[in-house]
């Protein structure tokens, strides 16, 4: 089928043209009339976390997905004079009146005496009536540029951060250009035609445009963050040249066994890398849909979406690319190099490997096991504004927030008590009462922030603090003759709320109908930080062991912290399960393509060993911060919890890619001439500099994307390019070869094989 595909579109060059023509104007149509809906969080549901969010909604009329925006405002030399708050007032003011109708709540800080102790710093929030995912990236860009108007100086800095998306979405960038200029010059190299080094671009960039069309559909349909993008376009991009380059290439070797016969040869490329490329990619998608394996929704449309991307460029090289050949046949040269001489003049490091197999195998074994070390202590987290770029909004915010205010206050726990209804709303409350002071108390809490007022006793300041003031003013004007303006009236009514603000309040809110308490703690570290998830679990312990038996309470923790946790010990629970079933079937898979069982067995510990390597310099740059000013990493931080699992995946699909197309190649040799030394060296000579020029290409894509300021695209990008290197040219061009030369024969020993 494939071999009459090629044929056929050798002679429907221009039809195979104009139907991914009409393909590209209607999923752009599609995309750009729905628009995208990428979302910056990371959602999950199925544990306590999030479980508990609709009790919050329910409660309290919170709702957790809910747009945020904070705008923090900072002076060096204060921001409590009075030209301050009016610029202040005057931006709330104006957004109120101009979005009113996507505005929920919006927070003067002035009033609710949100300023920090040396009187430098304060923030606004911002609360949107819509989700996160759903607020106009006009309306936000709309509110700051009137708190820049109004309130930004020489002297006062604004910066933001929030839920919403800051930055608008964009198709496209210099991580994409620059791994495209990379791949160009690699296969510039390899082909000496600049015709022929664009055609796999072209090809893949073809493939990219359409799936990342669909994908951006599919955000109207499904939940995507928007990491998801990136990771398709990378994996789009990388593939997609990698594919299109197999099947060019074996279209240069066919192009010279059939005398130069366009046509047949093109069919017979198509015929054999053809199915290669999609044996390859469908290892890819099988690979990245198991993810929906972890359980978790995030997780699983990231896979749905590569998957998506993978399989458009399958589908451009095997049908985009043959048209592009054919239209440009006279343009490329037929590869000189028979097999015969390949087998007869293998080159010094061939020889090398073939004749030293068991050092090749122990040196890679070694290099691996000790770059894998660092990856045992590995600590997983979710990303965080603090280790962006210095230069990005949120990040300014972050910073501005924590040094004024304690990192914690980023990154609030939330705590929903379910009270026992039985007992009266006076021991309930005495209870609550109890909680709170525990919760103040333990050693990884700052605060507690007040949420309901004591109105006995604000009713009690209220009164004994207004007859202060007026005996105050009264005196002034006795001794000065002057009645008090009204602007001193205004400033004496101020400081009375605050200090009702302080002294009334209560750090607990009880629901209406008495069935649930909230209390949000502020932690004194950040959400990346070890002492605040030893207070998620001290919280969590507390209430198993205490405020079960003592009040009949149960504490359920949700805010960025506990979903993380949540999330990070689901992925840590489900990784084992996922790793082990994927091994397991490519085991079989591998096992029923090559005959063999020493070859899958082979090829999956070299995958153990280069994925070992990879986590372990992941976290030795991400986490220790090793060489982190040459890898752009901003601020150390965990490794990502979602990281080992997603690039387990992809890292899966793209090792067993080298796999197939080094070892079909060897096996390929040894069915017609029965010489397993001689095969290896075919697979060597012949599939070897194109794997090398493959890695690379899959390198510079990955590498460019590590350019990305966002720590959750470097982490990936940089595991990956990682991951590619250790497993590209460790194991797929030496460990692999080298083991193949030791077993021998052994290798395809099979039933049903003559050997």
């Amino acid at each position: 089928m494939l071999k009459k595909l090629g044929e056929w579109i050798y002679e429907n060059k221009v039809k195979t043209f104009l139907i991914w023509l009409v393909a590209i104007i209607v999923v752009a149509g599609g995309a750009i009339g729905l628009g995208s809906h990428f979302s910056q969080s990371l959602t999950i549901s199925g544990v306590p976390s999030t479980n508990i969010q609709s009790t919050l909604e329910r409660e309290f009329h919170q709702n957790p997905n809910s747009g945020t925006l904070k705008v923090v405002v900072q002076n060096q030399k204060g921001i409590t004079d009075d030209q301050t708050k009016a610029d202040v007032a005057k931006a709330i003011s104006k957004a109120q009146d101009k979005y009113g109708s996507d505005i929920k709540t919006i927070a003067n800080p002035y009033t609710n005496n949100t300023i920090s102790s040396d009187n430098t710093t304060t923030y606004v929030d911002i609360t949107f009536k819509a989700n996160s995912t759903s607020v106009a990236h006009s309306t936000i860009t709309g509110i700051r540029s009137i708190f820049d108007d109004r309130v930004k100086t020489s002297g006062t800095k604004v910066a933001y951060t929030g839920t919403v998306q800051l930055k608008p979405f964009e198709i496209g960038g210099p991580s994409e250009i620059i791994g495209v200029v990379i791949a160009f010059v690699l296969l510039l190299v390899l082909f000496r035609s600049f015709i022929t080094a664009g055609m796999p671009i072209i090809s893949a960039l073809v493939g990219l445009v359409t799936g990342l069309f669909l994908v951006i559909i599919g955000t109207n349909f499904a939940t995507l963050a928007n990491v998801a993008e990136t990771l398709s376009v990378m994996l789009a991009l990388a593939v997609g040249i990698d594919y299109a380059l197999f099947i060019l290439n074996r279209y240069r070797t066919d192009l010279a066994e059939t005398n130069g016969d366009q046509k047949v040869a093109l069919g017979s490329a198509l015929s054999e890398a053809g199915k290669s490329v999609i044996f390859a990619g469908v290892t890819v998608i099988i690979a990245v849909c198991g993810l929906s394996f972890a359980g978790i929704e995030f997780v699983t449309t990231m896979g749905f979406a590569a998957a998506v991307a993978v399989a458009i460029a399958v589908l451009s090289a095997l049908t985009f690319l043959p048209a592009l050949i054919a239209a440009c046949a006279k343009f490329i040269r037929p590869n000189t190099k028979t097999v015969e001489h390949m087998a007869k003049n293998p080159s010094k490091f061939t020889k090398f490997l073939t004749g030293h197999p068991w050092t090749v195998v122990i040196v890679a074994v070694l290099v691996l096991v000790g770059i894998g070390l660092p990856a045992q202590n590995m600590r997983l987290g979710m990303p965080y504004n603090g280790s962006l770029p210095e230069k990005q909004t949120e990040r300014q915010a972050y910073d501005m927030i924590s040094d004024k205010f304690g990192e914690g206050i980023n990154s609030p726990l939330i705590a929903v008590v379910k009270l026992d209804t039985d007992k009266s709303a006076a021991v309930n409350e005495a209870n609550v009462a109890k909680i709170a002071s525990h919760l103040n108390g333990l050693s990884g809490t700052k605060t507690l922030s007040p949420l309901s007022v004591d109105q006995q006793k604000a009713a009690t300041l209220q009164a004994q603090l207004t007859q202060e003031a007026q005996q105050k003013m009264a005196l002034q004007a006795q001794t000065t003759g002057q009645m008090p303006t009204q602007a001193q009236k205004d400033q004496a009514a101020a400081q009375i709320k605050q200090v009702i603000m302080k002294q009334a309040t209560k750090p607990y809110q009880i629901s209406a109908d008495g069935k649930y308490a909230m209390l949000v703690v502020i932690p004194k570290k950040g959400s990346e930080a070890v002492e605040t998830t030893n207070l998620v679990h001290k919280i969590q312990n507390y209430s198993d062991n205490t405020t079960k038996s003592k009040y009949d309470a149960k504490i359920t923790l949700t805010g960025v912290n506990a979903v993380n946790l949540d999330i990070t010990k689901k992925l840590n629970n489900a990784t084992p399960i996922f790793v082990f079933t994927i091994i397991v079937l490519a085991f079989i898979l591998l096992m029923v393509v090559f005959r063999s069982f020493i070859v899958p067995a082979v090829a999956m510990a070299g995958f153990g060993l280069s994925l070992l390597a990879s986590f372990g310099f992941t976290t030795l740059v991400i986490q220790e911060g090793f060489l982190k000013e040459l890898f752009g990493v901003a601020k150390a931080a965990p490794v990502l919890s979602f990281l080992p699992i997603i690039v387990t995946a992809i890292l899966f699909g793209l090792a067993m890619d080298y796999e197939v197309f080094m070892v079909s190649r060897a096996r390929e040799e040894y069915l017609k001439t029965g010489d397993n030394d001689r095969a290896v060296t075919v697979a060597m000579q012949d599939s070897g500099p194109i794997v090398v020029t493959a890695a690379l290409i899959m390198i510079a894509v990955f590498g460019s994307f590590a350019l990305n300021p966002s720590p959750t695209i470097k982490s990936l990008a940089l595991a990956l390019a990682f991951g590619i290197f250790f497993d590209a040219f460790i194991i797929r061009l030496l460990f692999v070869p080298a083991m193949l030369k030791i077993f021998g024969k052994a290798n395809w020993v099979f039933p049903g094989n003559k050997n």
